[in-house]
């Protein structure tokens, strides 16, 4: 099972009531969470393409060197939780930054945890959920 990296940290992605799998799209993911653990455990919610607001603000908290965004890259979601926002770059990474509404960040912010890919993104979602409230799921659906 992957490990995610997060600045020299790294989160155990073993534990897990529901199954993520490879084929799964990252809207499959956000809807079966959603379904499995409720509003009040899953605190994401999708941000349409067309908003770009998160996207310039990465961009002006980066810096205009940052190989990240210097291909085209997306805000997915953003937790309602905080100020975490899931990006995916075209070429590669998925990552969630914690971004600081500041131009002028110390070293090594804003912060980010990478994954390779959006099951990557899946597993790490649940065991937030998990570390925070849990193995019990709301029992809204049952497959």
């Amino acid at each position: 099972m992957a490990a995610v990296k997060n600045c020299g940290y790294f989160y155990n992605l073993e534990q897990k009531n529901m199954t993520i799998t490879d084929y799964m799209t990252i809207e499959e993911i956000f809807s079966r969470l959603y379904e499995e653990y409720g509003e009040s455990k899953f605190n994401w919610q999708f941000i349409s393409f067309s908003n770009k607001s998160f996207v310039n603000e990465l961009k002006k908290e980066l810096g205009d060197n940052d190989a990240f965004i210097m291909d085209d890259v997306w805000a997915v979601a953003k937790c309602t939780a905080n100020d975490d926002v899931l990006f995916v770059n075209i070429n590669g990474p998925w990552r969630i930054y914690h971004l600081t509404y500041s131009s002028n960040n110390a070293e090594g912010f804003p912060r980010y945890i990478e994954f390779a890919d959006r099951k990557e993104v899946g597993e790490y979602w649940q065991n937030q959920i998990i570390n925070s409230f849990g193995s019990l799921s709301t029992g809204v659906v049952d497959n």
